[in-house]
């Protein structure tokens, strides 16, 4: 899968790379001993969902209880790769339809959960469904029984989901794909959310061609 390699290859530039990200998150001064990290990206494309499920299986993987929840609404592929079966998931358990421990998937490689996004039609109001208090609510419940809680978001451009989650993260992960991205384009995206811009921990530089 995309993630095996923190098994695999646990000594490769990569995964040294995630752990970098863990070891910045754990120092950061949150508000809380359990952790909501939000990762996102400037556009859509740039790995970003790679990274958020290798960070997931690394916590997983040292031991600690660890959930990522798809909330890229719009585009779920972090479901669509880890629960395409799915026929429940985040909204469905938000809005009190079903319950929170019908729609977590194990990862039976890993023990990591979870919560996927089941697309539904239309999805008008995304960022209104994300910063809502039923999705705080189930943030806060999940805070209860995991150490740590990843958030798999949209990118900031060109959708204002991400921005949204601003009161339910402790801190962002921004991830830029090398050589792709315009500079220019990252700080008009950062300029544009400040709550983002605020509670950046750390930028990832992905897809890196080390020769170069």
């Amino acid at each position: 899968s995309i993630d095996s390699a923190v098994i695999d290859v646990p000594f490769s530039r990569f995964v040294e790379c995630i752990r970098a990200i863990k070891l910045g998150i754990d120092l950061s001064p949150t508000k809380t001993s359990n952790k909501v990290i939000g990762l996102t990206s400037a556009l859509p494309n740039e790995g970003k969902t790679t990274i958020a499920a290798s960070l997931a299986r690394l916590i997983a993987h040292s031991g600690r209880r660890v959930i990522i929840i798809d909330c890229d609404l719009r585009k779920p592929s972090l479901s669509a790769r880890f629960a395409p079966g799915a026929t429940i998931g985040l909204m469905e358990v938000a809005d009190g339809r079903r319950l929170l421990e019908d729609a977590i998937w194990i990862d039976p490689e890993s023990d990591r959960a979870i919560l996927p996004v089941v697309p539904r039609e239309p999805l008008r109001h995304t960022s209104e469904f994300l910063s809502s208090e039923a999705t705080r609510a189930l943030v806060d419940r999940l805070r209860e029984t995991y150490d740590y809680i990843i958030l798999d978001l949209p990118p900031l451009s060109p959708l204002v989901d991400a921005r949204a989650t601003a009161l339910l993260v402790d801190g962002f992960v921004l991830v830029v794909e090398w050589g792709r991205t315009k500079v220019d384009l990252v700080r008009r995206a950062l300029h544009n959310a400040p709550n983002v811009y605020e509670n950046v921990l750390g930028t990832v530089l992905n897809k890196t061609d080390m020769k170069a």
